[in-house]
């Protein structure tokens, strides 16, 4: 018997390629946890901005599109600070910037060592300058992350953040151009609705699935799990959710630190406005005067859904009139809306992890934790499984690649 823990783009994506008997236990009502979709007010909501992105993936690709078609856009998004919309990534929109600014970050960046530093915030002073990281980096990544940028590995972005490309910048400087590069300079999204997808995806599957049933213990030497609605026995385990989560539940605990595992928590705000008034996709908030770090707009739909997201920095309620305010403070700034009456709806979904801090303990913990539980028969994939930086396709690929393993 194989068991899997989760019904969402990865769960179900094991769950596609194994053979034999199979049962996939889902804690919720409906398939797709982070990748889906949930329903308030009458209106469709994703949690956050969540795209697919097919670089080098084309197996992946021909996959999804079988079971929805699927629209490409081409990445419009921008930075708004200093009063002013720039076009993403700063370092190829330099022209975009006051000119004392402009000069002083392009000789810097001319004269950079480049390399990839001991941290996050070496890293970045090398490859950026002063200037840049000042004005930029820093402010960012500090509202994203709430911690030093010196105590986080200097390759966490995985290839997120592109390495200035001179000739570029330099281009980039001297007129306003709008250069769509990194990793995701096209995204694709279904074309009905990510649940719609989600649905059709999850129906080779669908007769194997075991809705609102929550795993609680795993017992590892005995090859058994207990769940809200009972026990079962595996031969192999696949779980895609949190590694933190995971750890917790296993007997005889697993010999490894697992509060050392770090992550971040994130507020998404759903809103629906009046009409759109923004042809951007998603927009970058670096200064303080913005409690979100970004805001976007869904493609598709019928109505003009955005979303808002700010890190969370303690647990514990949140005090909802003061986030109503910073709502209508962040819209009417950047001009999403010109009046707080054109925000007809609003609702707030609290993500626990949401993305992991690569910190110095992470190369340390995290391969060894992966190594020892599937040696105890455990596979732990997806984005939290892993507790890595994956997307979508990602996560498709590493479920193909775990089934491969786990197959006779």
């Amino acid at each position: 018997m194989n068991i899997v823990i989760g019904a969402g783009i990865s769960g179900l994506s094991v769950g596609q390629a194994l053979d034999g008997e199979l049962l996939i236990l889902e804690k919720n009502d409906v398939p797709g946890g982070l990748c889906g979709q949930y329903r308030a007010n009458g209106f469709a909501f994703d949690y956050g901005g969540h795209y697919f992105h097919f670089q080098n993936k084309p197996a992946v690709q021909a996959h999804v599109e079988k079971f929805q078609e699927f629209r490409k856009y081409r990445r419009n998004s921008k930075i708004f600070m200093l009063e002013r919309f720039i076009p993403y990534s700063l370092q190829y929109h330099l022209a975009y910037l006051p000119a004392r600014q402009r000069n002083l970050i392009l000789g810097e960046i001319c004269r950079g060592r480049g390399g990839p530093g001991k941290d996050l915030e070496k890293f970045l002073l090398a490859s950026f300058g002063k200037h840049f990281y000042q004005l930029f980096f820093k402010p960012y990544l500090l509202k994203f992350y709430h911690r030093p940028l010196s105590g986080l590995l200097p390759d966490m972005d995985k290839g997120s953040i592109p390495v200035p490309k001179l000739a570029d910048v330099l281009s980039g400087s001297r007129e306003k151009k709008y250069f769509s590069e990194g990793y995701n300079p096209l995204f694709y999204y279904p074309r009905q609705s990510l649940q719609k997808f989600i649905e059709n995806y999850s129906q080779p599957v669908r007769g194997k699935i075991k809705f609102s049933e929550g795993v609680t213990r795993i017992d590892a030497r005995q090859k058994k799990l207990v769940t809200t609605g009972g026990t079962y026995g595996y031969d192999h385990l696949v779980s895609t959710m949190p590694l933190k989560e995971l750890l917790a539940m296993i007997t005889p605990a697993p010999p490894f630190p697992r509060q050392q595992l770090q992550n971040i928590s994130t507020l998404v705000v759903n809103a629906v406005l009046a009409r759109r008034r923004r042809r951007f996709h998603w927009l970058y908030l670096p200064e303080k005067e913005f409690p979100f770090y970004r805001v976007g707009y869904y493609p598709g739909g019928q109505s003009v859904s955005v979303y808002l997201e700010k890190t969370l920095a303690a647990a514990g309620p949140m005090d909802g009139s003061r986030i109503c305010q910073e709502i209508a403070l962040t819209l009417l700034k950047v001009g999403m809306v010109s009046r707080p009456g054109e925000i007809l709806f609003h609702d707030l979904k609290k993500i626990p992890v949401s993305y992991v801090v690569f910190d110095r303990n992470w190369p340390r913990l995290v391969p060894a934790i992966l190594s020892y539980l599937r040696r105890q028969g455990i596979y732990s994939i997806g984005r939290y499984g892993s507790w890595d930086y994956s997307s979508m396709a990602d996560d498709i690929q590493m479920a193909w690649d775990t089934a491969a393993l786990i197959r006779p």
